[in-house]
């Protein structure tokens, strides 16, 4: 499976640097953890793979291809794709349409995961509403967190990065978005979790990565960089219990 990688990636703003001559490697086939404090450089981190804030030094690498300072459409048809901690989807527009878009323009000659061929079969993977016809208007906000990974889907993905894909979700619909997680990795996907609650930091991720004021500050398994007590105090706090 796909494999992502940084090489000593600065992104600056001003005289700030939000990612620091960062290394690290996301292994492909896993469902990796990328946490940290606010502030540590984490959505960064996504814009700047993603294409959308290119680094000022360093190189990104998708799959051992470079994808450095590569517009975004070509990095999504080279097979990264992305969800936000926001969902960004247009509020008068249908499930339909909104899955539609990178169905029909994506640059990608790849199929679709697990036989899916069209933007009802994205839509019913992902357990939408059962009408496309639905506006997002009127989704709730579970819903919404779906249609961003749908959307994703939609783009063909190698390597599929969730920002916050559970914030703002009660446990029930956070376990069933945790679900559809493992479902889309098992579809072959590499999967990078920008996740804040521990407890599904553990039961759903086989790596992890911590970073810190733009640098990384550990990695290995989520137990063991959760007892990381270097981890503890500068992101959990010195009495977190794993």
């Amino acid at each position: 499976m796909t494999s992502l990688a940084v090489t000593n990636c600065t992104v600056a703003f001003g005289g700030l640097k939000a990612i620091d001559d960062l290394t690290l490697t996301i292994p492909g086939g896993t469902i990796t953890a990328l946490i940290g404090p606010n502030g540590s450089g984490k959505s960064t981190f996504c814009n700047m793979v993603s294409g959308q804030i290119p680094p000022v030094t360093g190189s990104v690498l998708l799959d051992g291809a470079s994808i450095t300072r590569v517009r975004t459409d070509r990095i999504v048809a080279a097979g990264l794709a992305r969800t936000y901690q926001v969902p960004r989807v247009p509020r008068e527009l249908t499930i339909g349409e909104v899955i539609g878009v990178p169905l029909r323009y994506a640059r990608s000659s790849r199929d679709l995961p697990r036989g899916m061929s069209t933007g009802a079969d994205v839509a019913r993977f992902c357990g939408l509403a059962p009408s496309l016809d639905t506006r997002c208007a009127e989704l709730s906000v579970s819903d919404l967190r779906r249609l961003e990974i749908a959307r994703a889907l939609a783009c063909k993905p190698r390597v599929l990065l969730l920002d916050e894909a559970m914030a703002g979700l009660g446990h029930e619909d956070a376990e069933q978005v945790i679900a559809l997680v493992r479902e889309v990795h098992a579809a072959g996907i590499t999967i990078v979790v920008i996740e804040h609650v521990m407890r599904i930091i553990a039961s759903l991720c086989q790596h992890a990565l911590v970073l810190n004021n733009g640098r990384l500050l550990s990695e290995g398994t989520p137990a063991v960089v959760l007892s990381d007590p270097v981890v503890r105090e500068a992101y959990l706090g010195k009495g977190f219990a794993p």
